[in-house]
C-alpha cells in the first residue's frame, strides 16, 4: 500500500530559512510562563475533555487527520517509571533485528537532556539541527498561515470572568498549541516525512488526555509500572491514575502492561475489556528469562522495562513483519544485539571528570565521578539509592573509606513533595555509602541564565530557590547531626558543578563521587554544563 508524503508548502513571500536557533526559540515562546502557571493551578485540573479535540484541530491545521498516522505502525508506551527506557529498548531491538533491510525506527520521548532535538531519534540518534529547522519551519508556517481557522474550544461554557480565559488570553500564541502539543505535532510530521517502518511514542503525562493520544490505531500498547506521580493532574490515587494510564488503550488493539498494584491493576483489566483488547501482563518472576542476557543500562528496573520492551518488539514483529517466535524461547535470539547496545544516558549513568571539559581543573591522583539518574518518584528514587549504592561501593573497594568523598547533588521541581522523595535518598546515611556533604541547586543551567535548548519559562527563580531552602531544612530534620556547614544551596547547576570540582581539588581523598539525581531537567542541565554533546 503506498502512502502519500505530504510536502509542505511554507509561504509564497520567500524568506530565509529557519535556523535551528531560531526554531528552539520559537518553541519557547509556546512554554506557559510561572506566573500563569500558577494561576492555572489555582483555576483547577489542567486535564480536560477538550484536549484532544484541540489536538486533532491542530493536526487538521496542519494538514493532518489521525488516520494518516496509521501507517507508522506506532508502539504507544505509557507508565509512571521506565516508560522512557522501555521506548529506548523497544527502539534498539527492532533497529537491531535481523532483517533484510534494517527497520527504519522513529522515536518521541521526554523530556530531552541537552539539547531538544533529543525528543524526536531517526534510528535511535536524535534528529538532525537542519531537519528539526526544516520540519518546525513547516509546521510552524502552517500554523501562521491557519491563524484564522483558530477554534477555542469550550468557549460556550466559559464565563467572563472565567479563570481558564483569562489564563489561555495571556498566553504569548494563543493560536498555537503549547510547548509539548507542538513538539508532538513536529514529531508526528517528522516520522511521516523521514519515512519510518514504525514510530515509538512515549506519553507526556497520563495517557487518556495526552496529545500523542489523538492517534487511533497503534499495533501495541505498552504500561510500564505505575506510582504516584503527577497527582495534582492524574489523581492522588493509584487506581486514579491508572485509568488515566490506561487510557492508551484502543479497540481491539493488544495491550502490554507491567504488573501493578492490586488496585491499579484491576483498572487496566477493566479498561482493556471494555475495548476488547487482548492483555498480556509481565510479571517480575520472568526476571529469570534474562539470565545470561546482556542489557545495555544498569538496574534490576531495568529487567523489568526489558522484559515489557521484548513482549511490544514480540508483538509488532508478529503483526507488522508475520515473523513467528518460539514459545519456548522467552528472550528471542535478535533481541540480544539491541538489549545490549541499547543506549539512554540520563538513567544510572556514569561520567568520570576526565571525560568532561573540567578535567584539567583536578590532578591527575583524583578519580572523581559523577553518578547520574534522573528518578523523581519514590520507586524511582529507590531503585536509584540501590543502584548508587551497589556501584559506588564497587568503584570504591580498592580505596581506603576514608580516602572517599561523596556528594548529593539534588533537586525536585515544583509540584513534587520534595521532603518526601528527599527521605529515600537519606536513608543511605545509615549505611557505609553516606555523603559528606549535599548540595540543593535550582535547574538554572549557568549562573547567567539558561541555554536556548534548556530555557524553561515554566518556574520562577524565586519559587525555584525557595524549593531548595526547604529540602536544605528537610535535610537537617531528616539527618539529624549532619552539620549545617556540609549543607549548601545554590543558584544554578553550573554553581553546583564548579562547588564540587573545587571540593575535589582541595579533598585529601581521592575518590570523589557524586549522586545527581531527583529530576532528568537536572542531569540534562548537569550534562550540559559538564560540556557534553546532545545524547
Amino acid at each position: 500500500m503506498l502512502h502519500t508524503v505530504r510536502q509542505f508548502s511554507t509561504s509564497n513571500i520567500k524568506r530565509m530559512s529557519f535556523t535551528y536557533s531560531e526554531s528552539v526559540n520559537k518553541l519557547n515562546s509556546l512554554q506557559t510562563n510561572a506566573a500563569l502557571l500558577d494561576q492555572l493551578r489555582k483555576a483547577g485540573p489542567r486535564m480536560n475533555q477538550y484536549s484532544l479535540p484541540e489536538m486533532r484541530h491542530y493536526f487538521k491545521r496542519i494538514g493532518y487527520e489521525p488516520k494518516d498516522f496509521d501507517h507508522l505502525q506506532i508502539i504507544h508506551v505509557t507508565g509512571t517509571k521506565g516508560k522512557g527506557s522501555t521506548s529506548a529498548l523497544t527502539q534498539s531491538i527492532l533497529r537491531h533485528f535481523p532483517t533484510d533491510r534494517p527497520l527504519r525506527t522513529g522515536l518521541f520521548t521526554s523530556p530531552h537532556l541537552v539539547a531538544v532535538r533529543e525528543r524526536i531519534r531517526i534510528n535511535g540518534e536524535p534528529i538532525s539541527e537542519e531537519l528539526f529547522a526544516k520540519y518546525s519551519e513547516d509546521v510552524w508556517t502552517r500554523l501562521e498561515n491557519t491563524k484564522d481557522q483558530h477554534v477555542i474550544f469550550g468557549q460556550e461554557f466559559m464565563t467572563a470572568d472565567d479563570p481558564k480565559k483569562a489564563i489561555r488570553d495571556q498566553r504569548a500564541q494563543p493560536d498555537k498549541p503549547i510547548y509539548f502539543r507542538y513538539l508532538t505535532l513536529l514529531a508526528l510530521h517528522a516520522f511521516v516525512q523521514e519515512k519510518v517502518d514504525v514510530a515509538i511514542l512515549e506519553v507526556g503525562v497520563g495517557g487518556e488526555y495526552d496529545s500523542t493520544n489523538i492517534i487511533e490505531k497503534p499495533i501495541v500498547c505498552g504500561i510500564t509500572a505505575l506510582g504516584l506521580d503527577h497527582v495534582s493532574v492524574l489523581g492522588n490515587t493509584i487506581d486514579q491514575i491508572a485509568w488515566h494510564k490506561s487510557g492508551i488503550i484502543k479497540q481491539n488493539r493488544p495491550v502490554v502492561c507491567f504488573d501493578q498494584p492490586p488496585e491499579a491493576m484491576e483498572v487496566v483489566k477493566q479498561r482493556a475489556a471494555d475495548k476488547n483488547a487482548a492483555l498480556e501482563i509481565i510479571y517480575p518472576s520472568q526476571i529469570a528469562d534474562l539470565k545470561d542476557i546482556d542489557i545495555g543500562l544498569a538496574g534490576v528496573h531495568q529487567c523489568y522495562n526489558s522484559l515489557t520492551a521484548v513482549a511490544l518488539a514480540k508483538k509488532w514483529l508478529e503483526e507488522c513483519r508475520g515473523i513467528q517466535f518460539d514459545k519456548n524461547q522467552p528472550i528471542p535470539e535478535g533481541f540480544r544485539e539491541g538489549l545490549k547496545k541499547v543506549v539512554w544516558p540520563g538513567r544510572g549513568q556514569r561520567l568520570p571528570i576526565v571525560n568532561t571539559k573540567y578535567a584539567s581543573k583536578v590532578t591527575s591522583d583524583k578519580d572523581m565521578t559523577w553518578y547520574l539518574d534522573g528518578a523523581h518518584t519514590m520507586e524511582s528514587l529507590g531503585v536509584c539509592t540501590e543502584w548508587f549504592k551497589d556501584v559506588a561501593q564497587k568503584d570504591g573497594n580498592e580505596s581506603d573509606a576514608n580516602d572517599v568523598s561523596r556528594i548529593l547533588v539534588f533537586n525536585c521541581t515544583n509540584g513534587r513533595d520534595g521532603p518526601r522523595l528527599l527521605s529515600t535518598i537519606s536513608q543511605l546515611q545509615t549505611s557505609a555509602t553516606k555523603f559528606d556533604h549535599v548540595v540543593f541547586t535550582t535547574n538554572v543551567t549557568f549562573r547567567e541564565g539558561y541555554t536556548t535548548d534548556n530555557t524553561n519559562n515554566t518556574v520562577s527563580i524565586a519559587d525555584a530557590l525557595a524549593m531548595q531552602t526547604m529540602l536544605a531544612d528537610s535535610w537537617s530534620e531528616q539527618v539529624p547531626g549532619f552539620g549545617k556547614e556540609n549543607i549548601h544551596v545554590v543558584g544554578s547547576i553550573e554553581e553546583a558543578v564548579d562547588w564540587t570540582v573545587n571540593f575535589a581539588k582541595n579533598a585529601t581523598s581521592k575518590k570523589i563521587q557524586v549522586l545527581t539525581t531527583g529530576s532528568l531537567i537536572l542531569v540534562g542541565n548537569t550534562l550540559t554544563v559538564l560540556g557534553m554533546p546532545s545524547q
